[in-house]
């Protein structure tokens, strides 16, 4: 009977098992015509066949990284796995190269790339409630910054031990490890890098997210032992709802804007609102190009990004509440799909088109991790102490101001904050790791001219 019963649940589990929505029998049915097709090189170089691999490869593996031990906590889990095994696959040459060429065409030539970073910036930000948004940067923006100086502070002592220049301390060292994640934060910084620099962002790209996902896993780390910390020193920490030490009115009406946010987020977007999120994105990134591309592309001779506009425009619409509430629901809807549904895809075709698994393996080193240690030890002490003078609870402020702007955002965010027990805490760190990552990416644009 016990076989009986185990063999109905795994006919169960067969049939009713989803990879990324679609059920596994149907995803199999699907999936093999496809690597039959690359492997016999029927499939055409056309943008159909681009994306039937991308999503292919890309769905396999982000269930294998959300399913392998160890991976799926310490180490990216399914994103990051849906990056790394198609860039080994293109290392190893077992990639037929007419494939990598058409999807670097689509992710490069194109631009797809763009799509994706311009939706995940404007979908983010517009996604951010007024209130909250104001509120944390009253307080948390002027700790961040100085988390910055923190951590570039202790990069260079790591960085100056292990006998490095500070170009490269800064530029691949700080800047990718307090970017605000992958998506939103190393992706944009190397075209910024290939930019400003002329240097390919395939050189840079690799290595920034070697470091980037070395410091997530250390920020994890940091983070459970601090939450293990504040229970033995509890006047050190919250109880994992709150970052002012002392609520009163202002924490009031910070909780508030956070129920406020949560149900601005409940809001349902029209099919029209949704297509509006397209007109709305390019919208504000042809403005970003005509002002970081031909009116004012350099202040003092150093050169400004789009993205460093865009998300100058972006937050200076949402505080004046210049987008229709329902307007940003379908930027929000546009911006979900394609981090959540599209993502991994999108992760499969990062791995093939910009990332050099040789490059990310050489950037793994014990100079490596030293150099990041030093970063994330300085960004949580940084925030901690300074989060401690403006009144928020030193650990607390150390976990959401510091570490959760130093890892791969994202779900990245969604394990720190569970394993920390601060859940509750979470528009606060969304709120930082954008804008954070924001005043990063508008630094990286001056760091990289003076240091290149």
């Amino acid at each position: 009977m016990a076989d009986a019963g185990e063999e109905k649940s795994l006919s169960y589990r067969f049939f009713h098992y989803e990879l990324n929505g679609v059920p596994v029998y149907l995803f199999i049915g699907l999936a093999v015509p496809v690597i039959l097709g690359i492997y016999t090189q029927s499939l055409t170089k056309d943008m159909l066949s681009t994306l039937a691999i991308l999503f292919v490869l890309g769905m396999i593996f982000m269930e294998v990284g959300k399913r392998l031990p160890i991976w799926n906590n310490w180490f990216g889990g399914g994103s990051m796995m849906a990056i790394m095994f198609p860039s080994f696959m293109v290392f190893m040459k077992w990639l037929p190269q007419k494939y990598v060429e058409s999807i670097t065409t689509f992710y490069d030539g194109i631009g797809f790339l763009q799509l994706y970073v311009g939706l995940l910036m404007v979908g983010g930000l517009l996604s951010v409630d007024k209130d909250i948004l104001l509120k944390t940067l009253a307080r948390c923006g002027p700790v961040f910054l100085g988390t910055i100086l923190c951590a570039g502070l202790f990069g260079m002592i790591g960085g100056s031990l292990m006998g490095m220049d500070l170009g490269k301390i800064f530029s691949y060292y700080v800047l990718p490890n307090l970017g605000g994640g992958n998506g939103a934060g190393a992706v944009p910084m190397s075209e910024i890098f290939q930019r400003v620099t002329g240097i390919s962002k395939d050189k840079y790209y690799p290595v920034a997210l070697a470091i980037l996902t070395l410091g997530s896993t250390i920020a994890l780390i940091l983070g459970v032992i601090l939450s293990r910390l504040g229970k033995t020193f509890p006047n050190l920490a919250s109880d994992g709802t709150q970052l002012l030490r002392h609520l009163g009115k202002e924490g009031d009406k910070v909780q508030e804007a956070s129920e406020k946010a949560k149900s601005k987020a409940e809001v349902k977007p029209s099919p029209t609102d949704i297509a509006a999120g397209f007109v709305i994105t390019g919208g504000f990134y042809a403005l970003a190009c005509f002002v970081g591309g031909y009116l004012l592309p350099d202040i003092g001779g150093v050169i400004i990004h789009p993205y460093a506009y865009l998300v100058v425009f972006l937050t200076i619409a949402k505080i004046l509440g210049i987008i229709p509430e329902h307007f940003c629901a379908g930027v929000r809807y546009l911006s979900k799909f394609v981090t959540e549904k599209m993502g991994p895809m999108c992760f499969a075709g990062m791995g093939i088109a910009i990332t050099d698994f040789g490059e990310f393996v050489n950037a793994l080193t014990p100079q490596t991790f030293f150099v990041t240690f030093m970063i994330i030890i300085g960004v949580a002490l940084g925030a901690g102490l300074l989060g401690q003078l403006v009144g928020f609870y030193p650990i607390d402020s150390s976990i959401i101001v510091g570490l959760c702007c130093a890892n791969r955002g994202g779900s990245a965010d969604v394990v720190l904050l569970s394993a920390t027990d601060r859940l509750e805490l979470m528009p606060y760190a969304v709120v930082l790791s954008r804008i954070g990552g924001a005043i990063v990416l508008a630094l990286s644009s001056a760091i990289f001219a003076v240091y290149f």
